[in-house]
């Protein structure tokens, strides 16, 4: 996967499997032996309620165990300072599962393999009423699939706890095939919303 990013031209990627952290050992492994492509772990966490969350910058085992209904992950999850991601909402049904409203997470997947492309109009709204971000991620189970989709960082994280900062402050792009760049910033990515409306600049730098 690591060299599939490469390949792809991305300088990182986060590995989030589901319901399975990688060691802190494995991971800097990988950084060394593929240094300057930075690679960071997350995990994606299966709730009860059937919703996939992500969760970044938290590498607690516990994480692992089967069972966390949303809300007591999200309380779990912010009072370490973790980093929250409803994850390919609307894929299996027209209505979320979980309560966003209530237990609001940080950010929400705009794009990726597995959210529903007719989804995106609600996908910000959602965004837009409740302050979250918006993100696109790969999302691969493939290695072929990386890159489709990708966040462009305006800074450079060389850890976990840098890459949710850099993700709360929203000053990243995100990219989707075919699609205009969209910024993380959730006002501004709303701003084309409506038809031929401008479209937002696309961030500097490599993806």
């Amino acid at each position: 996967m690591v060299e599939a990013g490469i390949a792809a031209g991305l300088d990182a990627l986060v590995f989030t499997d589901h319901d399975q952290l990688v060691p802190r050992e494995r991971l800097s492994i990988l950084n060394a032996k593929y240094a300057s492509f930075r690679v960071f772990g997350g995990i994606e966490v299966s709730v009860e309620e059937g919703e996939h969350v992500l969760v970044l910058g938290v590498q607690a085992p516990s994480l692992e165990i089967r069972g966390w209904t949303y809300p007591n992950l999200h309380t779990f999850v912010r009072e370490r300072g973790g980093f929250l991601v409803l994850n390919h909402p609307f894929r299996y049904t027209q209505s979320l599962r979980v309560d966003i409203t209530r237990h609001t997470p940080d950010a929400i997947e705009l794009y990726s393999h597995n959210t529903p492309v007719d989804a995106e109009t609600r996908i910000r709204r959602l965004a837009s009423d409740l302050g979250m971000r918006v993100l696109s991620n790969s999302d691969a189970h493939q290695a072929d699939r990386l890159g489709a989709y990708y966040t462009r960082l305006t800074t450079e994280p060389l850890d976990d706890d840098d890459l949710v900062a850099a993700l709360r402050s929203g000053h990243y792009c995100c990219y989707a095939p075919r699609q205009t760049p969209t910024p993380g910033w959730v006002d501004t990515a709303l701003a084309h919303l409506g038809e031929g409306a401008r479209s937002p600049s696309p961030c500097p730098g490599r993806p």
